[in-house]
């Protein structure tokens, strides 16, 4: 697991669980794939996925209670997958319910 950065204007919880990942590549077709939460922020998502996405693209992350939607802003090779940043919209409204958890 990557180690979280400490100066962050808001607060990462390093999360473990599955999650899947769907998007619309350039030519319209639906890709996913599964892949592993990493970390949340009340604002944010990183996970670990086999292939990149590109950064722009607007992801659906479903883990086992519900979904969230953003927009990558970063996709990073590690040594054997890619960590990948996801921003969302707004401030998750469950976070205060579910917390870091999907």
């Amino acid at each position: 697991m990557r180690r979280l950065h400490q100066a962050r204007i808001e607060p990462r919880v390093a999360v473990i669980c599955r999650i899947s990942v769907a998007w619309e590549d350039q030519d319209g077709s639906p890709k996913t794939q599964a892949g592993m939460l990493d970390d949340r922020s009340p604002s944010g998502v990183g996970i670990c996925v086999n292939s990149p996405i590109p950064v722009g693209t607007t992801v659906k992350v479903a883990g086992p209670h519900r979904e969230l939607v953003g927009i990558v802003r970063h996709c990073n090779r590690q040594e054997f997958s890619y960590f990948v940043g996801i921003q969302l919209p707004e401030v998750d409204a469950g976070w205060a319910t579910f917390g870091a958890g999907l």
